[in-house]
């Protein structure tokens, strides 16, 4: 049996590929005529500013709720890491696969987007490193000028190959050796350059801020405020590898769709083993690069017809490739995120497979 994203399956679109190519067309069409008729000014950034919901000092609620939210997090992370290393290696029993693949991957992306960056909140690998921190008490050292988001962007390759081409990636085992690996690298690197380095360089972090960005919630010194939905894009801080961390999620799920359509199949075959990684990595950048030969072009024919510049531009537009991030996860992950998170609940029960029932 074939898995898709590494657990487990879904099935085709119960509609023609006629009337699907018509109706996607209508949409992009009536969009852009609407929004040049409704929206010939720009109105996001004044309305990002939002209003004051609750101000700081937090509430003891508030502070209770985020220090459930912390623990929980942290007991989960850690019980899927225990599951991966130590439980079964059975894709179809084991709690790590469908908590990382699902849970985090598709559920902090549309809770991300619907209602705020709940992943910054509780963060687990955050809540270690301000363990470490305590206990160590070291200081940290600025990280490297113009670093900025490419390791984020090279770490979400590395998880979509995991997803994508890797032959063993839906292996509770394997699964279980990439985390603990991507686990003491971030602390490692946290407890060097400081917390923030979690924030703005860590795969995950990176890419659930940007789209935390389109939320109507937001967390800020003043406290948490209320702004209209993606407002916060105008005021999204672009920096070095921003681009090239969406244009890796578009291009993995791009890949993704293709390789599971009738064209994918009949180009890619179901390649198997380590012959099979080396056709679907090589799938996976030639999507990728696709994606950000599309992107440069629609710079490039930008720039001729106005006086900006090819940087300026680029960085102008990145943000908006962030809601079509958010919707290329809901269109792709939202049966296996309803289908697998009810697998997700019964698993907690017996996170390693070995027969446990702990809630019955």
């Amino acid at each position: 049996m074939i898995f898709a994203h590494g657990v487990g399956s879904r099935g085709d679109l119960p509609l023609p590929l006629w009337m699907f190519t018509w109706a996607s067309a209508l949409a992009l069409v009536i969009s852009f005529v609407a929004l040049g008729v409704l929206w010939p000014k720009p109105r996001l950034a004044r309305a990002s500013k939002g209003r004051l919901l609750i101000g700081r000092p937090l509430p003891a609620t508030v502070r209770g709720l985020q220090l459930f939210g912390r623990t929980a997090a942290l007991v989960l992370y850690l019980t899927a890491l225990w599951a991966g290393l130590f439980g079964v290696n059975d894709t179809a029993s084991n709690l790590l696969p469908v908590t990382l693949y699902v849970v985090v991957w598709v559920g902090a992306q549309v809770v991300g987007g619907l209602i705020g960056d709940l992943w910054r909140a509780v963060n687990p690998l955050d809540t270690l490193s301000w363990l470490i921190e305590k206990s160590v008490g070291r200081t940290a050292v600025p990280a490297p000028p113009g670093l900025g988001q490419w390791p984020a962007a090279a770490g979400l390759f590395v998880f979509l190959f995991y997803e994508l081409a890797h032959p063993n990636g839906s292996a509770p085992r394997t699964l279980g050796w990439m985390l603990l690996v991507h686990t003491v690298v971030s602390l490692a690197l946290a407890a060097r350059f400081g917390r923030p380095w979690l924030a703005e360089h860590e795969p995950f972090s990176a890419l659930f801020s940007m789209i935390g960005a389109m939320a109507p919630l937001t967390a800020e010194p003043s406290g948490i405020r209320l702004r209209p939905l993606m407002s916060g894009l105008s005021t999204l801080p672009i920096l070095p590898g921003s681009l090239a961390t969406l244009l890796v999620v578009l291009g993995g799920t791009t890949f993704d769709g293709f390789s599971e359509s009738e064209a994918g199949r009949s180009i890619l075959g179901r390649p198997v083993g380590w012959g099979g990684a080396l056709t679907q990595t090589l799938g996976l950048v030639a999507s990728i690069v696709l994606v950000a030969a599309l992107f440069g072009a629609g710079i490039w024919w930008t720039q001729r017809v106005t006086s900006h510049g090819a940087r300026e531009l680029a960085d102008s537009f990145t943000s908006s490739l962030v809601p079509i991030v958010f919707g290329y996860a809901i269109a792709h992950y939202a049966q296996l995120l309803v289908d697998e998170t009810q697998s997700f609940v019964f698993r907690l029960s017996d996170p390693g497979g070995l027969g446990w029932d702990l809630f019955g």
